[in-house]
């Protein structure tokens, strides 16, 4: 996070910090970056781009759905006997976010040196920085509130 952002102590607070600075933020901006992949796309300029992030978007939608529909409000009861399971779950998305993000930035070098393709670059660049955030909020942060965390890497769990 950057040093401007001041993260909550209390779980209610930092969901609801979650919410607003990355939740809002993803919804309202990666559908702006999809339309403008597909300007390029249209152009015939990488179109695997806009393809990706729609895929990136869609998956993210899926994980926030999770999140505020069964993670946060059971964080904000304190818990429960199937919150490990779920954020098990949960953090293998992240990692697998990761992977999306990886491919995102292979995409990005194939870009070309136009006004558009620069705009766009500087969107994803943008993107993946919140997403980068918004995984390190959750993972280092919220979800260690509840216990500590098996998951490592993209979908491997070590036992404790």
């Amino acid at each position: 996070m950057s040093s401007s952002d001041k993260v909550p102590h209390a779980v209610a607070d930092l969901i609801a910090y979650i919410l607003v600075r990355f939740h809002e933020t993803h919804r309202s901006e990666v559908p702006e970056l999809v339309a403008q992949a597909r300007v390029l796309a249209d152009a015939g300029v990488l179109p695997e781009l806009a393809d990706h992030l729609e895929l990136m978007g869609e998956a993210l939608e899926e994980h926030m759905f999770k999140e505020e529909m069964r993670l946060f409000p059971m964080m904000e009861q304190g818990g429960g006997t199937l919150i490990d399971l779920l954020l098990d779950d949960l953090e293998r998305e992240h990692r697998a976010h990761e992977v999306s993000i990886a491919r995102l930035e292979e995409l990005l070098a194939q870009l070309p040196a136009t006004p558009g393709a620069a705009l766009l670059a500087a969107g994803c660049r943008k993107f993946v920085d919140d997403l980068l955030q918004h995984v390190a909020a959750e993972d280092g942060d919220l979800f260690l509130r509840f216990g500590p965390r098996r998951t490592t890497a993209v979908g491997r769990v070590v036992q404790p």
